[in-house]
């Protein structure tokens, strides 16, 4: 079912963005009124079958009206990357999740995968695929996403499009544990897009869902980072595991020093069993924290669960007014290093998991991220740069005078085509917070100018940078990488530049993400 809510004021969560909308649209999947089982749940591909058709009819209106289309998600990013002045389709209730049948597995993939495949809908929060993956359980095995970082807020498929990193030392990111497509572009006939490298089910699922089958290993690892650009995804096939416990250890408080030796060990991160690990660190002294926790065969009797987090209150259309109250210290009139010194507290008390046990959907269930701020910055560096990137963030923060504390997750590289976590042995990703005003730019400016001049390779969060360039994006993944996105992309909408520009909003203009590939 479809409902309009006309044109409207919008922000997203953090209130870092806002937009005049021509058309809110909200969709699920009851039956219309006038069609069979009205005011009914659709099941199964009638009810895949029909979102598809649903998203595919209000992308080909909004290409008559000359209007630009977006997801919503869960509206999480800090940037533009999901913002538009046109159609913005809110796909919260499009949030089924599905086995898939013995009949429907191309006959190369793997039969001992195939319980922990399921099919999740564009609007499923990560909360709701914890929670479906391990009450229900198949041929009684109870199941787990591969990563995941702490929040449960995101839709699954916003955490891909815009590659939420997790911290997943030994699988990847997000978009790793996808592995196939339901992808819509207003052509009237939907994609079902997998690697050629990676059947992993077969034409007759293809042919139930309605859709065309698309095997091409640079198209799919194109499509997984690309933030809305190559058109609605409706639904993802996801690789998933065995149930397990995450077991965290007692945060560990240690000096700068003997937090860089851990980290310039080569090799540490084989340590049987270790699953996940983030450190922070106060620009302004030599304290830092590490978190490390890892995987256990699942025990209920032994799980310590923290405290309950953080909820956002949303409105009837689920959409959240804003966490202003998180910004406060980085506007407090005293010096940074007194700040600096509160947040450290502050997350050790709030932010960060300790002597804890459970599983993931136990654990990652925050719908907000604690001490964020108006906005905040993600950069990612390879894990042999840690020591210079730690000297030079810290050094940047202090001569700017802002006040931040570094929060650091390491992470395995992704394969996803502009995945900003690319970087070999192992991504360490940077994220900082600061005040929604001028000197946010600035700060990114300064940290990459300074790594620049380090000669330190490094790529921005898409959902979390202020101001990427197409100079920026070519240092960051180079010309050939980017041309073939644009190739995959051109691809996917059959060259068709109209159909391509209902996608073009102004975060892809501004990167020259919409300038077709010279032929």
């Amino acid at each position: 079912m479809i409902r309009h809510y006309g044109p409207m004021g919008w922000r997203n969560v953090h209130a870092t963005q806002e937009t005049y909308l021509e058309d809110l649209v909200e969709l699920d999947n009851v039956a219309e009124p006038g069609s069979p089982g009205a005011g009914a749940l659709r099941r199964g591909f009638d009810l895949l079958r029909h979102a598809a058709s649903d998203l595919d009819a209000l992308v080909r209106d909004a290409r008559g009206r000359r209007q630009i289309v977006r997801g919503l998600g869960a509206a999480w990013a800090h940037t533009d990357i999901s913002i538009t002045k046109g159609r913005l389709l809110n796909t919260k209730l499009l949030n089924a999740c599905f086995d898939v049948g013995d009949r429907l597995f191309d006959s190369k993939y793997e039969s001992k995968k195939r319980p922990f495949l399921v099919l999740a809908q564009c609007g499923i929060s990560m909360g709701e695929l914890n929670r479906h993956l391990e009450v229900t359980a198949t041929n009684g095995l109870r199941r787990a996403l591969k990563t995941a970082g702490i929040g449960a807020g995101q839709t699954v498929v916003g955490a891909v499009a815009g590659n939420t990193h997790g911290a997943a030392l030994n699988f990847g990111s997000t978009p790793d544990f996808v592995v196939g497509l339901h992808l819509v572009t207003g052509a009237g006939q939907s994609w079902w897009i997998e690697r050629a490298s990676q059947p992993v089910l077969n034409a007759g699922f293809a042919e139930e869902l309605g859709a065309e089958l698309l095997r091409d290993d640079e198209v799919f690892d194109a499509a997984l980072v690309s933030f809305g650009a190559f058109g609605m995804i409706a639904a993802v096939a996801i690789e998933t595991e065995e149930l397990y416990d995450l077991e965290f250890a007692k945060v560990e408080e240690l000096p700068r020093r003997r937090l860089i030796e851990r980290l310039e060990a080569r090799m540490w991160w084989v340590e049987p069993f270790l699953h996940h690990a983030e450190f922070v660190f106060d620009p302004n002294s030599s304290d830092t924290m590490l978190a490390l926790a890892h995987r256990r065969p699942r025990d209920p009797s032994q799980h310590r669960l923290p405290a309950k987090p953080t909820w956002i209150v949303r409105d009837a259309q689920g959409f959240a007014p804003g966490d202003r109250l998180g910004g406060v210290p980085f506007t407090l009139p005293i010096p940074p290093r007194m700040t600096t010194e509160l947040q450290f507290r502050e997350y050790r008390e709030r932010g960060i998991l300790d002597d804890v046990r459970g599983t993931p959907g136990q654990l990652f269930t925050a719908t907000i991220t604690y001490l964020e701020g108006y906005i905040e910055s993600a950069l990612a560096v390879s894990i042999n740069d840690a020591r210079r990137t730690i000297e030079i963030c810290s050094s940047v923060l202090r001569e700017r005078k802002l006040a931040s504390i570094g929060q650091v997750r390491i992470v395995h590289p992704s394969r996803a085509l502009l995945a900003f976590t690319r970087f070999a042995p192992k991504t360490l990703v940077f994220e900082f917070a600061a005040a929604n005003d001028a000197s946010f730019p600035l700060l990114e400016q300064n940290l990459s100018h300074a790594l620049d001049c380090s000669g330190i390779p490094h790529a921005y969060h898409w959902s979390k940078n202020s101001g990427l360039t197409p100079e920026r994006l070519e240092r960051s993944y180079g010309r050939a990488t980017l041309d073939k996105w644009k190739r995959a992309r051109e691809r996917v909408f059959r060259g068709d530049l109209e159909a391509m520009r209902v996608f073009d909003n102004a975060h892809c203009e501004r990167l020259g993400l919409t300038t077709p590939v010279a032929q």
